[in-house]
């Protein structure tokens, strides 16, 4: 999810206007990049473990 986050904002601040990444106050993409980043944190963390033989 990060890496397609990534890709479109780089494809999107090339061909349109020049938008940087701002932590303090948050903009939309540096939102938008924290929450690919808590998604993808967050499938991880919920993917069930397989199970060892016993």
């Amino acid at each position: 999810m990060t890496l397609i986050w990534l890709i479109v904002w780089f494809i999107a601040n090339n061909i349109g206007g020049h938008e940087p990444l701002i932590f303090n106050p948050v903009n939309a993409w540096a939102g938008t990049l924290i929450l690919a980043i808590a998604l993808d944190l967050g499938a991880a963390h919920a993917r069930p473990r397989p199970k060892r033989p016993q």
